[in-house]
């Protein structure tokens, strides 16, 4: 069968492969058809982005003469998606004998698909027909987005699609790409964005800022696949840092860095209870500066907060010893969590003399990822409790989230925020249930 580059056909082509699409998917691909060469569309985690993407990717290696499809992602890895995918769909029976499948790679005559990833160097240099980068929010730097774009030089007919979750910050290569479609002419239906700049099409569903972030059926407008429901998307919300499920099923912009506690889940969390005296602790401590302050932060196995002191200056970390020895005489005193970036000396001097168990926490993306989604949902399954202390209410309230590479960490929400103690109370939760696993005997030698 002979195919047209246009929508029709490519509907007809979709419906070829027992995959009719949805209006939203329609509406996507009659934009990406229209006149404009560059398609940006942002849509929520769970949309089938990656599946349109690969069904586009197919019918352009048909329906053009010299096809030639560049697939880009962040990574390999997540570029493999599109393409596994594309090369599923192309196994339909009618289209059996029309595609040359290789590693990561497709071959049609005169043409073909390859993957790149931002991070692999391969961008630049292809005459691409049709550039296709998935999950712009993900990418470390703009270089693959700028490969791809530039291309566009190369042939007249080349077109770019721009398919991905919205932008965690407006300072990212798609947060500024975002920006220069805003720029345009812009309409807004309910949660539907459709902006228009020479030679630039966005196509948005997400809320903003000034809508009713709770509100689930909102949020389920945002996300038009009618496989998603509103009970499916409010289990994600109980179940995911706000940023992220602000992000990834509201697709609010900017949402990357914000509120990490749902609204009311700290104050849930209040309860009136005793810590005996003599009973097992775990501390943590976090070492401030002259625009910091320093905590130390004391839990129960089963998590009630039983101490809490906060002090500022650069000579405050000289009164943390004495706060330890005054819980250690107090409660069993288990371990005591420290970064030892600022507090290895003052560490290695209370285990020596004192016989306190000083367990070294590195503040590293790693170990605080894994501490932060703990404190994270310790509070918000009320496994947490603690008696209402104004400075670490403080704390908690003025700590934001912030994604890294391994995930999303409590940063800072302001410059004059301090979050001290409410990091020492990730840490300190960390190290309450860390249970070491006893030694095993597995066989006689």
């Amino acid at each position: 069968m002979i195919r047209r580059n246009n929508a029709r056909d490519f509907l007809a082509f979709c419906d070829q492969l027992d995959l009719p699409l949805e209006p939203f998917q329609s509406k996507i691909a009659r934009a990406y058809f229209g006149g404009e060469r560059e398609l940006v569309v942002l849509i929520p985690k769970g949309n089938a982005k990656s599946t349109l993407a690969a069904l586009l990717a197919l019918h352009h290696l048909l329906a053009v003469e010299r096809p030639f499809v560049l697939l880009g992602a962040g990574s390999r890895d997540q570029a493999r998606v599109v393409y596994e995918i594309a090369r599923d769909l192309s196994e339909h029976p009618s289209l059996d004998g029309l595609f040359v499948r290789r590693h990561l790679e497709f071959r049609v005559p005169g043409g073909g698909l390859r993957v790149v990833a931002s991070d692999g160097g391969l961008a630049h240099g292809p005459t691409p027909s049709l550039s296709i980068c998935d999950e712009l929010w993900a990418h470390r730097s703009g270089e693959l987005y700028e490969a791809q774009r530039t291309a566009l030089i190369k042939r007249p007919d080349a077109r770019l699609l721009v398919i991905t979750t919205g932008p965690r910050s407006v300072e990212t290569p798609l947060g500024r790409l975002r920006a220069r479609a805003l720029a345009g002419k812009v309409t807004r239906r309910s949660v539907l964005t459709d902006a228009r700049a020479p030679g630039l099409r966005l196509l948005e569903w997400g809320l903003t800022p000034q809508d009713n972030l709770e509100d689930d059926a909102l949020v389920k407008a945002a996300n038009p696949a009618s496989w998603i429901s509103k009970e499916a998307l409010s289990e994600q919300r109980h179940a995911l840092p706000r940023p992220v499920f602000l992000q990834f099923h509201a697709n609010l912009p900017g949402a990357g860095e914000g509120v990490w506690l749902p609204p009311g889940a700290w104050s849930a969390c209040l309860d009136a209870y005793e810590v005996e005296d003599g009973e097992p602790v775990w501390a943590a401590v976090d070492v401030g500066g002259s625009r910091a302050s320093t905590a130390v932060v004391a839990v129960t196995q089963d998590l009630r907060v039983a101490a809490v002191e906060i002090m500022q200056g650069d000579d405050a970390v000289l009164r943390v010893p004495e706060i330890l020895l005054a819980l250690a005489g107090r409660y069993q005193l288990r371990e005591v969590a420290y970064d030892p970036w600022r507090f290895q000396s003052e560490a290695l001097r209370l285990g020596r003399d004192h016989g306190l168990l000083m367990v070294a926490f590195p503040q590293s993306h790693t170990r605080m990822t894994i501490a932060s989604e703990g404190l994270h949902r310790v509070i918000v399954e009320r496994k947490l409790r603690h008696r209402g202390n104004r400075e670490l209410d403080a704390h908690i309230a003025a700590a934001a989230a912030k994604q890294t590479g391994r995930g999303w960490r409590l940063v800072q929400g302001g410059n004059a925020a301090q979050i001290d103690a409410t990091i020492a109370l990730a840490k300190a939760c960390e190290r309450a249930q860390h249970v070491e696993q006893p030694a095993r005997l597995l066989g006689w030698l």
